[in-house]
C-alpha cells in the first residue's frame, strides 16, 4: 500500500501526537511505501504539500492529530484530490458545539477511536469507527535491575533510599500536577515532574511545585527511559480531557518499565487496562495519597504484562487490517 501520514511531527519524541506518527511510520514502512507530511492545526497546507501528495499518489491518507473540523475538512479535500481512502485518529478530538454539526459533511472513511466518549461522538454523527489505541516501544522501555536503578539515581544526583514518584508531561494547570505536592509531604517520598513551561500561568504552577519540595526538570531528555528506570512509581493525575491525548503515552511507557502506576480514569486507560497488579485508579486527590501508602507497603507489580499486547508492532498489524479492509470496499 501507499500510505500518507499527516502529523505535527518533529525530531523530538516528547510530544504525544508526533510520537505516535513517528512509530506508526517506522512500523508501516517495513511493509509499505509511506510518506510522512507535516501539518499544522492552525495553518492550511501550502502548494508543496499538495504537490508531494500528488506525486506520491496514496492509497490511504491518515491524519494523526485531533481531529478538528479543519483536519476533517483537509481529509475531505485530499480524498477529492487523490481518490485515496481517509482515516482519522482521535488522539485528542476538539470540536465546538457548532463544529460537531459539520462532522457528517466531512466524515472520513474510518475514525480510529480511543475513548468511549469519542466513539459515541463519531457514531452519533454517522461515522464508521474502530477502537485502536496507540502503542508503546516495549524494547526501549524495559524493567531494570536494582543495581541499575541505583546507578541511575547516582547519575541524576537523587537520593538513593527515597521512594521516587515520577510524572512526565507539560506543567499545566489542567493537568492537575500540584497533587505531587501532597504526595511529597511524606518524608520518605521524592516527587519529580519532567516537562515544559510556556506561559505565565504555568510558571505559577512550576513555582508551587518547587515550593512543595517537588523536583521540576524543564528540559528535553533524549534518554527519557532512564527517568522511568530510576523511579519507583508513576503518577498521572490529569482529569481535564484537554490535558493530554486520550491514551497517555507516558502511562504506557511507565507500564512497559513495569512501574507501579497511579492514575485517573482518563480517556482510554480504564477501557484497555483493568485495575490491579500495580495499576491503580484514583478518583480524587485523597485517593492518590491512600494508594501511594498502599504501594509503599508492597504490592505485586505486573504492569508490563498488561501493556505488552499494545506494542507498536501489534498496533501496526491491526492498522494494516483497517487499511486493507478500506481498500477492499
Amino acid at each position: 500500500m501507499r500510505i500518507c501520514l499527516l502529523s505535527p511531527y518533529s525530531d523530538r519524541l516528547d510530544e504525544g501526537m508526533g510520537n505516535i506518527a513517528f512509530h506508526l511510520c517506522r512500523q508501516l514502512a517495513e511493509q509499505h511505501d509511506v510518506l510522512h507530511l507535516k501539518i499544522s492545526p492552525s495553518v492550511l497546507p501550502l502548494s508543496d504539500f499538495w504537490q508531494g501528495i500528488r506525486r506520491f499518489h496514496p492509497d490511504i491518507i491518515h491524519v494523526i492529530p485531533g481531529p478538528t473540523i479543519k483536519s476533517l475538512a483537509l481529509l475531505k479535500m485530499v480524498r477529492f484530490f487523490t481518490g485515496a481512502r481517509t482515516v482519522a485518529s482521535t488522539t485528542q478530538p476538539i470540536f465546538s458545539s457548532l463544529s460537531r454539526r459539520l462532522i457528517p459533511l466531512f466524515k472520513p472513511d474510518m475514525v480510529l477511536t480511543q475513548s468511549y466518549e469519542s466513539e459515541r461522538l463519531f457514531v452519533n454523527y454517522g461515522c464508521r469507527v474502530k477502537f485502536l489505541p496507540p502503542g508503546v516501544d516495549i524494547e526501549k522501555f524495559t524493567p531494570v535491575t536494582g543495581d541499575k536503578k541505583q546507578a541511575l539515581r547516582n547519575k541524576y544526583d537523587l537520593p538513593g533510599q527515597k521512594f521516587i514518584v515520577l510524572c512526565i508531561g507539560h506543567i499545566k494547570m489542567n493537568r492537575n500536577v500540584t497533587i505531587l505536592n501532597d504526595l511529597n509531604r511524606d518524608p520518605d517520598v521524592q516527587t519529580i515532574i519532567v516537562g515544559g513551561v510556556t506561559s505565565g500561568e504555568e510558571n505559577e504552577v512550576h513555582q508551587k511545585l518547587v515550593a512543595g519540595g517537588c523536583l521540576v526538570w524543564r528540559k528535553y531528555f533524549e534518554n527519557i527511559e532512564e527517568l522511568y528506570a530510576l523511579a519507583d512509581c508513576y503518577v498521572f493525575p490529569t482529569i481535564d480531557k484537554l490535558g493530554s491525548i486520550e491514551t497517555p503515552l507516558s502511562v504506557m511507557e511507565a507500564m512497559s518499565c513495569n512501574l507501579t502506576v497511579l492514575c485517573t480514569r482518563y480517556g482510554a486507560l480504564p477501557r484497555i487496562f483493568p485495575e490491579g497488579n500495580g495499576l491503580w485508579y484514583a478518583e480524587n486527590g485523597e485517593d492518590f495519597i491512600g494508594l501511594l501508602a498502599k504501594v509503599k507497603a508492597g504490592t505485586q507489580i505486573k504492569t508490563r504484562e498488561k501493556v505488552l499486547p499494545y506494542s507498536w508492532k501489534n498496533i501496526a498489524v491491526e492498522l494494516n487490517h483497517v487499511y486493507s479492509e478500506l481498500l477492499r470496499k
